[in-house]
């Protein structure tokens, strides 16, 4: 292929954000929302997970969690399988990523494990208060911002006590924007832009934590979403015009009062931005396990053969997501959505169904499944969820168990 021709491709990933989220602070995101309006704009996304590594798996690699073995967050993802910078740099791409990438574990302030052949580049950043030595924010802010550092992280990381104390959320929070986590990933992603054809990864945080192990991310932090969103305008500023644009997130933001499949935590943005391409919004289930074979197709690549995801430009929306929740301290359970129904199935002893009308009770307040008006739609639900697991089984391995 002519070089000269390949577009280039930015992932724009934030680490918690929910499609309710952008709508709800639409007023702190005229970048984003511009964004979305010049883009195809999928209303019914879904992460097929409400933890970060698992949904990040299924992101950059186009399959389901039963297949590719990410369950929950600290398990490593499997090298079999080649995530979408990998693909991107066998195909003669430049491929690097700025920010937080989150496809394996950090606890204890560990470093993230990357793999050899995927990025050129590689600004590894979990978060703001993540406290690993090779945090790339930190090195930079410690030598740019001694001062601002120290007033931090007056001691030095212990790997024993990861629990932050309020204090460095305070002095974090009183940073100037230059100095923010959100301002210096587009200041490096802008610094990656010139070498074409690139492919890029921008990731962004907005939640509470900032990437602190072990801290509650239930909410957003507001003022690193408004940071994201100017940060956002100074890499679009920057991009060639032959760039195609996605942005989503790993997940949606979550709330310990909610279950854990609800539609705040697994209905995400997804916006796709393509040179030349039509902006509308589009209706209809999506999940993200479908970003990486529309940017294959749009940068014209031959994809790996166990892609399970399909292209969003060519087709219409599948109609159907399937999330899932693996986690020791939960009980399993299964959510599937077709837009405007959701039945959720929690597993194990304490099973239990749950049938919600999306369009008519957007906040899940009314479970239907014991209504008698609405068991034939119960039923059908029910058979769908079973097709849409079967669809997502991996079919390379052995099946162990009777379906």
């Amino acid at each position: 292929m002519n070089t000269v021709t390949r577009p280039n491709v930015l992932m724009v990933v934030f680490d918690s954000l929910s499609a309710h989220d952008v709508r709800l602070h639409a007023g702190d995101l005229p970048t984003l929302c511009a964004l979305f309006d010049r883009s195809l704009n999928f209303s019914d996304a879904y992460a097929p997970c409400p933890e970060s590594s698992p949904a990040r798996a299924s992101l950059f690699i186009g399959l389901d969690m039963a297949a590719h073995g990410v369950w929950t967050d600290g398990v490593a993802l499997p090298n079999r399988d080649k995530t979408m910078p990998e693909v991107f740099a066998q195909n003669g791409y430049h491929t690097w990523l700025v920010g937080r990438r989150h496809l394996a574990g950090v606890s204890h302030w560990t470093t993230e494990h990357a793999r050899a052949n995927e990025y050129d580049h590689f600004d590894w950043a979990h978060g703001a208060l993540h406290r690993s030595r090779q945090n790339a924010y930190l090195m930079w802010l410690r030598k740019t911002a001694p001062d601002c550092y120290a007033r931090i992280f007056p001691q030095q990381a212990n790997a024993d006590a990861t629990a932050i104390p309020q204090t460095q959320y305070d002095a974090m929070a009183a940073l100037p924007d230059e100095l923010s986590f959100n301002t210096w990933v587009a200041q490096q992603a802008c610094a990656r832009i010139g070498a074409a054809p690139f492919f890029g990864v921008i990731g962004f945080v907005a939640g509470q934590s900032m990437g602190a192990t072990g801290a509650s991310h239930d909410a957003l932090d507001p003022r690193a979403l408004r940071q994201a969103d100017a940060a956002l305008a100074e890499t679009l500023k920057a991009l060639p015009e032959n760039t195609v644009i996605a942005l989503t997130a790993g997940r949606g933001s979550t709330n310990a009062a909610m279950s854990p499949l609800n539609e705040a935590a697994v209905n995400v943005p997804l916006a796709l931005c393509v040179p030349g391409g039509t902006a509308d919004e589009v209706a209809g289930a999506v999940s993200t396990i479908d970003v990486a074979s529309t940017l294959y197709a749009a940068a014209k690549l031959r994809p790996p053969q166990r892609l399970q995801g399909q292209c969003l430009i060519a087709n219409k929306p599948r109609g159907w997501a399937l999330c899932r929740l693996r986690h020791h301290d939960q009980p399993h359970q299964t959510a599937f959505v077709d837009a405007r129904w959701k039945l959720v199935m929690i597993h194990g002893a304490a099973q239990s169904l749950s049938l919600f009308d999306l369009s008519n009770d957007p906040n899940e307040e009314q479970n239907l499944a014991d209504d008698p008006a609405h068991q034939d739609k119960l039923e059908e639900m029910m058979d769908q969820m079973i097709d849409a697991r079967v669809a997502l089984e991996d079919r390379t391995e052995p099946r162990i168990a009777n379906f």
